[in-house]
């Protein structure tokens, strides 16, 4: 009669009285005698054995399946040819099988010490988990934590609770990383002096970090002055702002503008140079003027205007001042002087613009015309008819011309060439380095944002907080990171959307107004309110932004494949891949995680980028494999998206000990290019600055100042080239980690662009 008050209920139940298993399970159980195990042990035992008889079952085709007690005792029955059924008695034979395999040899001496913890061969560990390792008897503490080794090097602080070893990482795990706890056997050490049959090794996987949560800033207003209904507000030089009419004191008068005599709209059309600038006509003054609001006060430009422009170096305004009989195009000094009347044109003006800082441009509904500082005229472009809005690129050179029944299109006034913008109407704006044009997509009942670069045709839609609504503005801050729009709402009153780009995240959002309008600083937002003031705001995170290296549309597809190949699913691989490209079939199979470690432009506008592939360890393998990939992704056919081309993959290896670089990151900081270069393991500070370099495309080497973050594990480096600037990053072997390992070897990648 076998002794049952021994045996766990759960256990009993799933053995269903079958008097062999029972008593296979009585031979295991007397092979020693009961330890004192910590509750939590049996816990952690019991979710092994469950997971290694998932491992090990055969597939189900028998209910119930006897084996002879003589292949037991040679530790062979698992091996039968014959399935199991995963149900009553054949999961009993699998649990069995499965106690057999685990503690095995334990049980020919019930000294040893054996472990597990509930991370073991997970995948999607949380970033802040404890570690808990359970062991199966009272354990010598001070000998277990000084045979601790982590892998990826990790710092750590531990505790005990009964037999379990807590182990609490000091800055958090790091996201999307495989990860093995070691426990040297001779470590090990029960305090009764029993040790490991082999050294414990536990290994898990942590999931991807999330985003943080968008944080909306509800944007506080200053206000600047009274401006007329219908002001334009322009970027001024230094974080100014400059309205075409406001009532606003003026701390600096200046004198009236000097006129030339009035050109017809015929003989505008030539190049025949218009006459001299003279003093002896003053242009006519409305009540209002146009006025710069600046840290020192507000100082009068000039008239009153429709439009006005600055100049790329920050030094004249053009402005168009109506009169009875058409426009006078005036050119003023920012910082004081004398007005000078450029030329009077006999019909109204949609807006002014510079081609050059020394070539002021002017648009009529017809053509586009360009006026040198002599006031010589030259029709430069002739636009289609109809057109009802022409916006020109803050840095010069670029127009766009829309209206509000055809697709609009965007000009390189130096280049004499045009290009249609899908979807295009009246709604568009150029960043403040003229780098990128969006425009709102209203050809459809659901209004849409689009982006592209200017100087090619890779159009990527940009989603809207609420995509209902109609947009009355827009506008681009200095590099094309933000957008400002004045949304309408189908329900309740418009407001101001600040949003992220290139993913669309609604960052701040303020009054309802008009003419929104990103200061040169990078820092504030300016608009007109209801109630017929410029105020403006500062924006969050001032003039930081990261940098959106990649084209629009780019980087998602670079994410998607990536992700696809993780996923083992080659239909998806597929859809981001050009059709002659067999990425399926080099992509290893069994992978667990991937991520992309860094991507840039090349010169003709593809992209190259650097992932890698990850298979976590497991209790058969314990160190985890890698393969590093090589991509290109190049526009496609109708330039609308990003494929992968052509892609390189390096053999399956294990991960070499050591710290390894997992992301590098360009942000552009008040214009300057600064680099964020991650690891997946805590680093001693000291070794991190000397060990990256920084260098142009043309091989010239950067100075850099470089500042380890120990919380994000992260070295800054801080360049003094621009934000978009393309460099290579090289960070060298002299980097170690806490436990004072070497980067396996030298790691270089390009980024920018």
């Amino acid at each position: 009669m076998t002794d049952s008050r021994w045996l766990d209920s759960e256990l009993d139940s799933i053995l269903e009285g079958d008097p062999e298993l029972i008593q296979l399970a009585h031979l295991v159980r007397a092979a020693r005698p009961e330890p004192a195990l910590d509750p939590r042990f049996e816990a952690v035992l019991r979710a092994q054995l469950m997971r290694e008889a998932a491992r090990t079952a055969p597939a189900v085709t028998e209910k119930k399946q006897r084996i002879p007690r003589q292949r037991v005792a040679r530790g062979a029955w698992w091996r039968s040819p014959k399935p199991f059924a995963w149900t009553g008695a054949g999961l009993g034979v699998a649990l069995a099988a499965a106690t057999v395999i685990l503690i095995s040899k334990p049980l020919q001496d019930h000294q040893v010490v054996t472990a597990g913890s509930p991370v073991a061969e997970l995948h999607q560990v949380g970033a802040d988990n404890v570690i808990t390792v359970a062991f199966s008897q009272p354990m010598n503490h001070q000998a277990v934590v000084a045979g601790l080794h982590i892998r990826p090097a990790t710092e750590v602080s531990t505790t005990w609770q009964g037999n379990n070893l807590l182990i609490t990482p000091t800055h958090h795990l790091a996201g999307n990383t495989p990860y093995t706890v070691t426990i040297d056997r001779s470590a090990a050490q029960s305090a009764s002096g029993a040790v490991a049959a082999a050294d414990i090794h536990i290994s898990f996987g942590t999931a991807p970090t999330p985003p943080p949560a968008p944080s909306v800033t509800t944007l506080s207003t200053t206000a600047l002055g009274p401006v007329d209904a219908g002001t334009q507000l322009i970027a001024g030089p230094s974080g100014s702002v400059i309205a075409t009419s406001s009532t606003a004191p003026q701390t600096t008068p200046t004198p009236p503008p000097t006129a030339t005599p009035t050109t017809t709209a015929a003989a505008t059309a030539s190049a025949t140079p218009s006459a001299t600038p003279s003093a002896a006509a003053p242009a006519p003054l409305s009540a209002n003027s146009t006025v710069l609001f600046g840290s020192a006060g507000t100082t009068t430009l000039g008239p009153a205007a429709s439009s006005a422009a600055l100049s790329s170096n920050g030094l004249r305004l053009v402005s168009a001042v109506t009169t009875a009989s058409g426009s006078q195009i005036v050119l003023s000094r920012v910082n004081g002087g004398n007005n000078t009347v450029l030329t009077t044109i006999g019909v109204p003006v949609l807006a002014t613009g510079w081609l050059s800082p020394d070539t002021a441009l002017v648009a009529e509904s017809d053509r586009i015309l360009s006026i040198d500082l002599q006031g010589h005229v030259t029709n430069l472009v002739a636009l289609p008819a109809g057109t009802a809005t022409v916006v020109f690129a803050p840095a010069g050179g670029r127009a766009f011309a829309g209206s509000p029944s055809a697709d609009g299109a965007l000009y390189d006034l130096a280049g004499r060439d045009s290009r249609v913008l899908i979807g295009s109407r009246t709604l568009a704006a150029f960043s403040g380095d003229g780098k990128t044009v969006a425009w709102i997509d209203n050809s459809s009942p659901i209004a849409r944002l689009l982006t592209s670069p200017v100087a090619r045709d890779q159009a990527a839609v940009i989603p809207l907080d609420h995509p209902g609504d109609s947009v009355a503005a827009l506008a681009l801050d200095q590099t094309g990171a933000r957008t400002a729009i004045i949304d309408h709402p189908a329900l309740g009153g418009d407001q101001l959307d600040i949003n992220a780009l290139p993913s669309g995240t609604l960052i701040a959002r303020g009054p309802s107004g008009t003419h929104p309008v990103f200061t040169s600083s990078g820092n504030r937002i300016a608009l007109v309110s209801a109630g017929g003031q410029a105020e403006t705001a500062v924006l969050p995170g001032g003039a930081s932004t990261t940098t959106n290296v990649l084209p629009d549309g780019a980087a998602g597809v670079l994410s998607a494949f990536v992700n696809a190949q993780t996923g083992g699913d080659p239909a998806a691989i597929a859809e981001y891949a050009v059709p002659s490209l067999p990425a399926a079939a080099v992509t290893p199979g069994g992978l667990t995680r991937a991520y992309v470690i860094s991507a840039a432009v090349n010169p003709d506008g593809t992209v190259a980028a650097t992932a890698r592939l990850i298979i976590d360890a497991s209790a058969t393998h314990p160190l985890a494999s890698f393969a590093d990939e090589s991509l290109t992704l190049t526009p496609s056919l109708s330039k609308s998206a990003f494929l992968v081309s052509a892609i390189t993959v390096a053999p399956l290896h294990d991960e070499p000990v050591g710290p390894h670089v997992v992301h590098v990151t360009p942000t552009n900081v008040a214009g300057a290019l600064v680099l964020q270069v991650s690891f997946d393991s805590d680093l001693r500070p000291s070794t991190v600055a000397s060990a990256i370099s920084v260098t142009t495309s043309d091989g010239q080497l950067l100075h850099a100042t470089t500042v380890y973050d120990a919380e994000q594990r992260t070295a800054v480096v801080t360049l003094t080239v621009p934000g978009d600037t393309h460099v290579s990053v090289t960070v060298g072997t002299g980097v170690l980690d806490v436990d004072g390992q070497a980067l396996a070897s030298a790691f270089t990648t390009a980024v920018g662009g």
